[in-house]
């Protein structure tokens, strides 16, 4: 096992696609998102590449980065695939983790974290953010000997090839009634006002970029106008790393763009990540201005999205963490996401724990 310094990126490249291909990675473990990351925004100056080896070949990989807050001169906190800059992790990585050799996830992940307490005695807190994780696993972990700090997050998905397999439809399986009265209800009252409503997906990479522009615009203006925040697209590095990301991508895997039409008129836009079979729901932009009062553009877009996608062979619709409510309403299955922090035992940590007492936010 090795903590080191980036390799040249077109070398980390290959040593990141060729276990790729040993491994089951989610999208955001993939090079698709983690050499846009490393080349956008990611400063090299606090990154470090760490490999696990074994049998004579790599077993896993990642990359963590190194921060100390307070001007520079407090502890150091490493996370995995993150900065610790607030406005550059608005990318929200999840279904993250180090990328390992198939069926050696847990160990890999094991090893690591015992690696770094015994060899590296230099950092407070290591950060793991948005990764799968089970009893068994977080057993291991503790018996560690570090203190862990646990945030965990509910996942909706859809099971598109039981679906197939059933040989049903999306609208027609969704256990709720009133999920299903909305969606066609919204679809009728859009085709009612302007048109027939349907799916584009963007094709090539100068229409997906026009599409994510698009949907860009309509997306800041709607949070920015419901002063629900700032939106996922506020900062020009974040908007250059999704632009990287679907110029790389290809037609069936990547960034994929929907739109949604009625008639002549764009109801809104769906941002999705593919990879291997699974689509995963990124972000969306509703025109909520013009088509707000025909019901729920928002929920029928994501709805037509996951028909396309089981139309067209895809195995699983991931609606990403969060408990809301159009993710329960479209959801049919359910996981679990942690955001997990695992500290020294120590001055700071008891320190910390304190101060997280006096805030009502003791440690899970």
């Amino acid at each position: 096992m090795k903590l080191a310094a980036l390799p040249p990126l077109e070398h980390l490249q290959s040593l990141w696609l060729e276990l790729e291909s040993r491994a089951e990675p989610s999208f955001f473990q993939s090079w698709a998102w983690i050499g846009p990351w490393l080349r956008l925004i990611c400063p090299a100056r606090i990154a470090r590449l760490l490999t696990v080896s074994g049998d004579g070949r790599l077993l896993g990989i990642g990359v963590l980065t190194t921060r100390r807050r307070f001007l520079g001169l407090g502890p150091r906190h490493l996370r995995l695939h993150e900065t610790g800059d607030s406005a550059l992790d608005d990318l929200t990585i999840e279904y993250n983790g180090l990328l390992a050799e198939k069926g050696l996830e847990r160990e890999v992940l094991a090893a690591t974290v015992s690696y770094l307490a015994r060899a590296h005695p230099r950092w407070l807190t290591l950060n793991l953010p948005g990764i799968a994780i089970d009893d068994a696993l977080l057993a291991r972990l503790r018996g560690i000997g570090l203190e862990t700090r646990l945030r965990k997050s509910d996942t909706h998905h859809v099971d598109l090839a039981a679906l197939r397999s059933a040989g049903s439809a999306y609208l027609p399986a969704l256990r709720s009634a009133n999920t299903r009265s909305t969606l066609r209800r919204t679809a009728r009252r859009l085709a009612g006002r302007h048109g027939a409503v349907r799916l584009v997906a963007a094709r090539g990479a100068r229409e997906r970029l026009a599409f994510f522009r698009d949907m860009v615009a309509l997306h800041q203006v709607h949070w920015t106008g419901s002063g629900n925040g700032r939106g996922a697209f506020a900062d020009p590095r974040i908007l250059r790393f999704h632009e990287r990301l679907i110029t790389e991508s290809g037609e069936d895997a990547g960034a994929q763009l929907l739109r949604l039409d009625a008639g002549d008129a764009t109801v809104g836009y769906a941002y999705n990540l593919v990879r291997r079979g699974t689509v995963y729901f990124y972000q969306a932009g509703i025109d909520y201005a013009r088509f707000g009062d025909c019901g729920s553009p928002g929920l029928l877009l994501l709805g037509e999205a996951i028909q396309w996608a089981l139309e067209r062979g895809h195995d699983r619709f991931e609606l990403m963490a969060g408990d809301g409510r159009f993710k329960r309403s479209l959801g049919m299955a359910r996981g679990e996401m942690a955001w997990l922090s695992l500290d020294r035992r120590g001055w700071h940590s008891r320190l910390r724990k304190a101060w997280r007492s006096l805030r009502g936010s003791a440690p899970a």
